[in-house]
């Protein structure tokens, strides 16, 4: 009825020389089956080699040799071999992630940069490849697939399962694939795991209480062998209410506050009910870092005369009603000049350099200009006078689970029920992993108790099963402690996106601005109506005055040479004068 299989060769127990066999099955846990095998001559199996255990013709168990001692004792000599399940690599495989990592890196002149794929260690559970959320199922999906493809177990995850919940990005290190699924898990507390060994690939399934198919002992029945049982309803460990406080710390600029949004079910619940779960989870807030540039702008007029006497020096004293400005051009059209501050192309403003001309007259207690070519060169734009401010750095805040904490409450809600029962028949039989227990024949409560089996022991031998009741001890749901224990050291994520850009989030390069204030003025060659030289020791009685309004008559003033005696003796000089003219009430004698 038994055979096993090793190395393609198929053969009954007898022709092994194998006398007992136990097989345990546990939840979240290595499966195994231990065998015995008379004498110890040469070792048959060895360590890592594959084993299939067949029940007549259907496949009852698959792993690999992970034990090959050999017993001598007083009576008999025997060899004892482990077979473990696939939970055995589990445990001994550390987890990668893929991320994305950057092939080169901008020198500043060339920006682009191509993307490649790397496995990691360093973990974001609850995101998917891409940086977006993904539930307990996907990633324990992606668990299975990485054990799968990556590692070549051979391993397989039931297609149907459900694990439509949403964590809390976690960020950790160097697990092992067991690991993160017990991590996973705690978050759903009341989750069965079980593997299906009948396929020519070990499945793996994992349900919920809810999910869990109900399997039905009516110790009235005269086949039932029952041995020993033992079973109590744990009213201690049942949770009335949870209360997830989710806190984030926000900064913008270098300033700091938190906000904290909860989440209760049964909804109203505080958190005060005694033997409630209560905990506070850290979630990464928006951290924003922003570049900020104050812009003075005034606007143009170069057609008023005020304007022109505050670009142009040396005509601050002299009155404005003094003053004339004709023919003015500019090159550009902004309507405002830049005089403090940095244009940067982030301002979504223009600016240019805008050349202004025009012919300058005016008149002062010193000199009369008259049509003088001036020219402006300035920095124009049409940004307006106020403080610009630009996004260099973003990181958006980590978004709150939808219903984790109901989620949480049905992992914890129910009334459990541990301890453990016994019984022989000639076979083994029934399958007991997976499902939820119920029995008739005792206590009342104990026909719908419902209650989770976590492990099972099945000695063929002597057809004796023993089945283990109650909650998952080795994930910390026996008591409140345990169940905040797994929260206590866990912090919110940085740099989220990076695992899906290879770049560090919300970092990015801004232009600084590189159009600053410009004034340059120039001066053309003029005409000037009046000029006045002063002594500087005297200036009110000793000056100098040419004045062009003083002529009566067309007349041009201008060096001339002239004859003159010095001592009797006829010399040049230059002087400043007009050509000789006749006053008009004068005649002169033919």
């Amino acid at each position: 009825m038994w055979s096993l299989e090793y190395q393609t060769q198929r053969h009954s127990f007898a022709f092994w020389r194998i006398s007992h066999a136990t097989r345990i099955l546990k939840n979240q846990s290595v499966d195994s089956v231990t065998l015995e095998r008379e004498g110890i001559s040469l070792s048959p199996f060895t360590f890592g080699a594959s084993v299939k255990i067949y029940r007549a013709q259907q496949l009852w168990f698959q792993g690999i040799v992970t034990g090959t001692p050999s017993f001598n004792t007083v009576r008999k000599e025997y060899q004892r071999y482990v077979i473990s399940g696939p939970w055995w690599f589990l445990e001994r495989t550390i987890y990668q992630q893929k991320w994305k990592e950057v092939d080169s890196i901008s020198n500043g002149e060339n920006e682009e940069s191509s993307l490649h794929n790397i496995y990691k260690s360093h973990l974001i559970l609850g995101q998917g490849e891409n940086g977006n959320p993904i539930s307990i199922g996907e990633q324990i999906s992606d668990v299975i697939h990485y054990l799968s493809e990556e590692v070549h177990v051979p391993i397989a995850l039931d297609p149907q399962t459900d694990l439509p919940i949403f964590i809390p990005y976690d960020e950790c290190k160097d697990l092992s694939c067991a690991e993160v699924i017990q991590r996973l898990l705690r978050w759903a507390p009341d989750t069965v795991s079980f593997f299906d060994y009948t396929g020519d690939i070990p499945c793996l399934y994992l349900k919920r209480q809810h999910q869990l198919e109900t399997q039905v002992i009516d110790l009235n029945q005269k086949h039932v062998g029952l041995t020993e049982l033992h079973i109590r309803p744990r009213y201690d460990l049942q949770i009335p209410a949870v209360v997830l406080k989710f806190e984030k710390t926000h900064t913008t600029n270098g300033k700091i506050w938190s906000t904290i949004e909860t989440q209760a079910y049964p909804i109203g619940s505080d958190g005060t009910t005694p033997q409630s779960l209560v905990m506070t989870v850290e979630l990464e807030g928006s951290r924003a870092t922003y570049v900020r540039q104050k812009i003075t702008s005034t606007l143009i007029d170069s057609s008023n005369v005020t304007w022109w006497k505050d670009h142009l020096p040396g005509l601050e004293n002299i009155p404005a009603e003094d003053i004339t400005i004709e023919d003015v051009e500019r090159s550009g059209e902004l309507p405002r000049e830049l005089t403090e501050g940095s244009v940067a192309d982030w301002m979504n403003a223009s600016v240019e350099t805008d050349r202004i001309q025009g012919y300058l007259s005016y008149t002062s207690d010193e000199e009369s200009v008259y049509r003088k070519h001036v020219a402006i060169k300035l920095r124009t734009t049409d940004a307006l006078p106020k403080v610009y401010q630009c996004l260099s750095s973003y990181q958006s805040e980590e978004t709150v689970p939808n219903n984790l904490a109901e989620q949480l409450y049905q992992g914890v809600n129910y009334l459990p029920f541990e301890g453990h029962l016994s019984f022989e028949a000639r076979e083994i039989s029934g399958h007991y992993m997976g499902k939820k227990l119920n029995i008739i024949g005792r206590e009342l409560i104990w026909e719908t108790m419902n209650a989770q089996v976590q492990e099972v022991t099945e000695q063929l031998e002597t057809g004796q099963t023993r089945i283990t009741l109650g909650p998952a001890r080795h994930l910390g749901a026996a008591d409140l402690i345990e169940l905040t224990r797994g929260n206590r050291h866990r912090f919110s994520v940085r740099n989220a996106t990076t695992r899906s850009t290879g770049e560090a989030e919300g970092r990015g390069s801004i232009d600084q601005g590189n159009h600053t204030p410009l004034e340059n003025t120039a001066y053309g060659p003029g005409k000037y109506q009046k000029m006045i030289f002063i002594h500087p020791e005297a200036p009110t009685t000793r000056s100098i005055i040419i004045d062009a309004t003083s002529l009566s008559r067309d007349l041009t003033l201008q060096l001339r040479e002239e004859n003159v005696c010095e001592s009797g003796i006829v010399k040049k000089r230059l002087s400043l004068a007009s050509e000789p003219f006749l006053e008009e009430s004068s005649t002169i004698d033919s």
